[in-house]
Formats: structure tokens, sequence, C-alpha cells
């Protein structure tokens, strides 16, 4: 029975801090590695883990002195599946020059046991000795345990987000001195991610981002419409806040209370926000109107958009004169509001069907067509 003591140093720090090539083998060349390792960096942990196959081979060997030898192997630097590949492939190359019936598998860390399986495929393994210097053995430990977990994809994608937004909102308050509300802010976009994580919607802004940059890619309007939409609603939003705001400053506070600002408000901004989804709308039909589509849901979609911005509008201008005391015009406004919204949600069903109407004979007669072709 012969027996392999290997050193495994995943990372290659032997290779890349002395240019050797692995694997080394013999007692008198590992000693010289470990020698130009140590020179080259002494506080890498990989002198222990070496020094400790040499010892551990000076113990058996001076049992036995043929049925032992040692061999330092070392995967890559980027470690991941390349380094796995070189160590078996090294390893490959070890048993077959040695004839190794058994290993005795030392490492500096947990991160080196990570090739266990690796070994274990090819050769028994006797026993598994693990060096790490005492002083650091805890750190070492905590290092490698928070590493695993940021490259756990499941606790990066939940945890590592809120953490990188808390910390960007501290260096724009820092940047544009504004100390005094990084607080707010941080809960605000803490309380934003929660409501979306907890709705299952936090790939809301990584899908729009996705969807704006194959708009670019492929030419379509569709960027220049969600960006005309953006400023209608956030011009539409300032309107309202003003209008508002200017309302509450002169109406007297017994009258209406917090409500009729928030009417006023509705009444402001509301033919901007149906402005937003009109011109998302139009740039969607001139794009199917590019590409030769037919356009059918989208007439009722347009016409209820307005009717419904016209009922909204009606309403909340009718409120506004039940509280100045016009009664009349209040029921009249209303009345036409409703009215106007009917006949619109009527045209828009009706435009639509004609177009159904018409796609629907079109695609009869290329029916048709085809039969007697």
């Amino acid at each position: 029975m012969r027996t392999l003591v290997i050193c495994v140093d995943r990372d290659d720090d032997i290779g890349e801090k002395t240019g050797l090539e692995t694997p080394i083998l013999g007692r008198e060349r590992s000693i010289e590695a470990v020698t130009r390792l140590g020179l080259e960096d002494s506080e890498d942990s990989d002198i222990n883990a070496i020094f400790e196959a040499v010892k551990i081979y000076d113990d058996l060997k001076s049992r036995n002195e043929e049925a032992v030898e040692i061999a330092l192997i070392a995967g890559d630097k980027n470690l991941g599946v390349d380094a796995d590949l070189k160590i078996g492939e090294e390893l490959d190359e070890v048993l077959e020059s040695t004839n190794a019936d058994s290993v005795i598998l030392v490492s500096d860390g947990a991160e080196d046991e990570v090739i266990l399986p690796i070994v274990q495929s090819r050769v028994k393994i006797d026993s598994v000795r693990r060096v790490v210097v005492r002083q650091s053995e805890p750190l070492e430990s905590t290092f490698y345990m928070m590493k695993k977990l940021i490259e756990d994809p499941k606790f990066s994608h939940t945890f590592l987000p809120p953490i990188g937004l808390i910390l960007f909102l501290l260096a724009l308050s820092l940047i544009f001195e504004l100390s005094d509300k990084a607080i707010g802010l941080i809960l605000a976009a803490v309380g934003i991610y929660t409501l979306l994580k907890g709705l299952g919607r936090e790939s809301m802004l990584k899908d729009l981002l996705e969807l704006i940059k194959q708009s670019l890619y492929s030419g379509r309007m569709s960027i220049v419409t969600y960006i005309a939409s953006f400023i209608f609603a956030l011009v539409g939003t300032f309107q309202g806040m003003v209008g508002s705001w200017d309302f509450y400053t002169k109406m007297p506070p017994e009258i209406g209370g917090f409500l009729l600002p928030g009417v006023v408000f509705v009444r402001c901004a509301i033919w901007w926000y149906i402005g937003a989804i009109l011109v998302h709308l139009c740039g969607k039909i001139m794009y199917m109107l590019i590409e030769g589509e037919r356009i059918v849901t989208h007439w009722a979609i347009l016409f209820s958009v307005i009717a419904s911005g016209i009922l909204v509008w009606g309403g909340s201008e009718s409120i506004l004169l039940l509280n100045g005391g016009n009664y009349p015009m209040a029921y009249q406004t209303l009345f036409l509001s409703l009215l106007g919204a009917i006949i619109l949600s009527l045209m828009g069903v009706k435009i639509s069907g004609y177009a159904r109407a018409i796609t629907s004979r079109e695609k009869g007669d290329m029916g048709l067509e085809a039969e007697e072709e």
C-alpha cells in the first residue's frame, strides 16, 4: 500500500508568487517551493499547510521508507471550475506517477476542502488535515462564510440591494449637503423596496430598464413615448400640488378640511395624467401602423381613457361647485361630463367593432384565396 500526502493550493499562490509549475513531487522540491513562497509572501497561509504536509510525510517515512510520497497540487487563481479542473488533471498525473492507493489531504482552510469530492472520485482518502494559524482561524472562517453568502443568489438578491441603496442615498446626501434629509430618503427608498418585495414586484424596475434598452436597440418609438409620458405625469403632479396648495392657503380652515385640496389636485392634474396615457397609446398605435398591424382594441382603449378623464374632471369640478354653493351648475357639469363619457365610450366601442369586422373580413378573403389556390 502506497500513501500519498498531497497539499492543495486551490488559488495557485505557489505558481502565481514563485513562478513554479505544479504538480511538485518529492520532499526536496516541496521544501524548495515553500521556501521560495515564504520569501515572496511570508503571510501566506499555504506556507503552514506545506510545512504540515512535509511533517506528516516525515512521520510516515520514519515508519516505512518506501510506502509514502509527498506532492503539491495547485488550482487556478480564478477559482471555480477552472481551478477544480486543473486540480483534477494534476491529481491524475501524480497518481499515475506514484501508483498511490490512498492519500492524506492537507489544506489551509475550508475553501481548499471544497475539492474533497474531486479527490474522492479518484482515490481513497485516509485522512484530512486542515491547517489554520490559530489567531486567524475565526477571521478566516467568518470571511469564508461571508463570501459564500454573497455568492448565494438567494441571499445577494434579497439583502444586498437595500444595503447598496442605503449607501447610495447616504453618498448623495453627503455630496449635495442634504444630511438632514438623508434619513427620510433612506426610509422612503427602503419602504418602496419593501412594498415591491411584499407584492412580488421587485423586478418591476429591472423589467422597465430592460424594456427601455430593447426599445433603444430596436429603434422603436416607445422610448420617446415613455419619456414624454413621464414628463406629462411629472408636470401634472406639480400642477396639482400648486393648485391644491393655493386653494388650501386661500380657503378657510373650517370648510372642507383636507378633502377639497385633494379634489383640486385631481382637477388640476387629471388632464396631464390623461395626456401621459394618450401619448403612450398614440406611440404604440403609430408603431403598429408602421409595422403594418391592424388596430382593433386600441381604439376602444383610447376613447375610454378620454371618457374617464372627462368623468373624473366633471366629478371634481362638481364637488368644487357644490362647495361654492352653485348647485345648478354643479349638477349640470356632472350630467354633461357623464353624458360625454358615455358617448365617447360608445364611439370607441363602435370604431373598435368596425375595425374588428374589417380584419375578420380580410382574414376570410385570404382564406378563400388560399383554398382556391
